[in-house]
């Protein structure tokens, strides 16, 4: 006479379901165990703390894939292409750190040139050269008449002309030719007069220089 288990697990669903709630809640067991004793947390922390420890010894015992090369070969062509980059970015280096200071230098690029910038330069900072011979030729343009200065007299009055002045003069002396001006080839006319009073009255102040 064979007797039956108070319990029987006729359906299999039932004791697959039965079998997986055992294993969770062994897991269960197993994670919350230290909660369960006095002290098990303390032995967590210091397990934890243990590979923590383990796994920096391990970082800096095993080499790094980036901290070496495969061969010395390697090595040296590494700084050679290094040596031809520096020297080929040397002329926009703008950095002014001696070589002799053992510092880690970074490649600085130099400002753009001021060429990009317009520059307002004093017209009568430089003192401008006209030949008497040129004056003498604008003086027979612009103003009518046989009284006209000599090469000796030109030299004289040149000074007392300011260096725009000057410029335009010999701007002015450039629109005719030679034989045109001296030997009066084509009449006189108040095209240049025209010309020259209008720049009078366009150019602006000049600076007077007094000594006392």
């Amino acid at each position: 006479m064979r007797l039956e288990l108070p319990v029987t697990l006729h359906n299999s669903d039932v004791s697959k379901t039965l079998q997986s709630l055992c294993h969770v809640l062994l897991k269960a067991w197993l994670v919350a165990w230290p909660l369960a004793f006095p002290g098990g947390v303390v032995v967590v922390k210091c397990v934890a703390r243990l590979w923590i420890w383990f796994a920096r010894v391990r970082e800096y015992v095993r080499p790094r894939l980036y901290a070496r090369y495969r061969s010395v070969e390697e090595e040296q062509e590494y700084w050679r292409s290094a040596e031809r980059c520096r020297k080929a970015y040397q002329a926009s280096n703008a950095t002014a750190t001696p070589e002799e200071v053992p510092l880690v230098k970074y490649y600085t690029p130099k400002l753009p040139p001021l060429y990009r910038e317009r520059v307002e330069r004093d017209p009568e900072e430089a003192e401008y050269p006209l030949s008497p011979k040129a004056f003498c030729k604008w003086h027979r343009m612009v103003f009518r008449g046989p009284l006209h200065p000599s090469l000796k007299e030109a030299a004289q009055q040149i000074r007392y002309y300011s260096s725009r002045d000057r410029r335009e003069i010999h701007r002015m002396s450039r629109l005719l030719s030679d034989e045109e001006a001296f030997w009066r080839k084509i009449p006189w006319t108040t095209r240049y007069a025209v010309m020259w009073k209008k720049w009078l009255n366009t150019k602006g102040p000049d600076v007077a220089i007094v000594f006392e």
